[in-house]
């Protein structure tokens, strides 16, 4: 896939990016139950759930899809009026 980036948007780093920030914050809070659990029954039973093991995956996939469509976007995005976020230009 080829990117156009001859948009007049100032560029910036990619953790400068409240969604990548947004997106590693959640993971991690998503995954802190399962791998204490995860810890826990290994401790108690020298076993692995794999049920934690795919959450955890599940967790870091989606977030990680997240972080690449955040590291793709080259459109303009609006939010409705009112919301928070730009709104969509009046057309004149």
């Amino acid at each position: 896939m080829q990117m156009n980036h001859s948009s007049s948007a100032p560029q910036k780093s990619i953790f400068q990016s409240t969604t990548f920030w947004g997106a590693v914050l959640t993971a991690i809070a998503a995954i802190s139950p399962a791998v204490a659990k995860n810890i826990e029954t290994y401790q108690n039973t020298g076993k692995i759930d794999p049920n934690g093991i795919s959450q955890i995956v599940v967790v870091l996939a989606t977030s990680g899809v997240t972080i690449l469509g955040r590291i793709n976007a080259t459109d303009v995005v609006y939010t409705p009026s009112g919301l928070p976020g730009a709104d969509k230009p009046k057309e004149q």
